[in-house]
């Protein structure tokens, strides 16, 4: 009151603070966001500040909390990644931040301007982009192109799933959402995603940001393959019982009439993979891949962001970084060429 200031219940535990936040947060990001948040606080912070008084935490005991994450195992690596420190830290100072605005019990953020320490000093390397050359793609392809299901030997639900990847980049969980009436012509509109609930039941959700809701053009080769694909489904869903129709008509069904899973994908793609001698470059690999041979093509990076749904040219340009860079080099060594006399 001295400095002209009202503080409220300065007695206020860290607990009840984390409970108003939550409320908060839930009206403003997305059912799986907040779903994660929650882990998080649970598993690793409310074990260490949930019995303490707000007022009681100070800028040194969230150090050494940060820090401990950071520690090494027996093996000699980090008991916590470097993004998952990155991600308690942000909540732990987002909490703070609002006791400090909107609950008005603390004076100042203890966490603020606070950096995750990154062990001995050596900077974190940034992850390496898998994607497949054109060359393992089409051997990839080719193979699966051929291959025979054991059950249904003509319903090429993964050549076809691949191959869709490989054309579009859309993210797995965009593309399981499609449905049929979503194609119209050369045109396919995302707007939804799958994702899975605690007893692994799918569910439609939103899409990651403002900027992944797209409308995209796809060519004349990935038409014609949709439209012979969706011909042998009705084919196999009218002709055999055992087959079995998906009640929201999506593209990419399994026999049963389901949604595939994630974790049945990824199984399934690496012994694809394996059968047909081609390194297996995980769920982001056929991303990678049309986004690698778009630039390689001569696409620009607007197009080439726009269509990957990214939210900026920035996240496109960081994450292809090593690509861009070879590409740009390649166009300046046909500048010098061009120009030399």
């Amino acid at each position: 009151m001295d400095n002209g200031q009202t503080i409220n219940d300065r007695n206020m535990l860290f607990e009840d603070v984390v409970k108003e936040w939550l409320e908060h947060k839930k009206a403003n990001v997305k059912e799986s966001t907040f779903t994660q948040i929650e882990v998080i606080i649970r598993n690793h912070v409310l074990p260490t500040f949930g019995y303490k008084k707000i007022m009681t935490i100070h800028r040194p005991e969230i150090k050494r909390w940060i820090a401990a994450f950071g520690e090494l195992d027996k093996n000699g690596k980090e008991k916590y990644s470097f993004g998952s420190r990155l991600k308690y830290l942000s909540v732990m100072k987002s909490i703070l931040h609002y006791a400090v605005h909107e609950l008005e019990v603390i004076e100042k953020n203890p966490a603020d301007k606070l950096r995750v320490p990154v062990q001995d000093s050596v900077a974190i390397k940034k992850e390496k982009v898998k994607y497949f050359s054109l060359e393992e793609l089409n051997q990839l392809l080719d193979f699966m192109k051929t291959y025979k299901y054991q059950r249904f030997p003509d319903y090429q639900l993964y050549y076809v799933f691949m191959y869709f990847l490989s054309k579009t980049g859309l993210r797995i969980s965009e593309a399981l959402a499609l449905r049929w009436e979503d194609i119209n012509g050369d045109k396919i509109t995302i707007d939804k995603q799958t994702s899975r609930d605690d007893n692994n039941k799918v569910k439609l959700t939103t899409l990651k940001n403002s900027s992944s809701y797209r409308t995209m053009k796809i060519d004349p080769g990935l038409v014609r393959k949709l439209k012979k694909f969706k011909l042998k489904q009705n084919e196999l869903i009218l002709g055999n019982e055992r087959f079995h129709k998906n009640e929201d008509s999506i593209i990419f069904q399994n026999c049963h009439g389901h949604y595939l899973t994630p974790s049945t994908i990824r199984e399934t793609m690496q012994d694809y993979c394996k059968k047909a001698g081609v390194e297996y470059k995980g769920t982001h690999g056929f991303r990678h891949t049309h986004t690698v041979l778009l630039l390689e093509s001569g696409a620009s990076l607007k197009y080439v962001s726009n269509r990957l749904g990214h939210k900026t040219i920035k996240t496109t340009a960081d994450t292809y970084l090593d690509i861009t860079e070879k590409i740009e080099e390649d166009e300046l060594q046909k500048f010098a060429s061009y120009t030399k006399r």
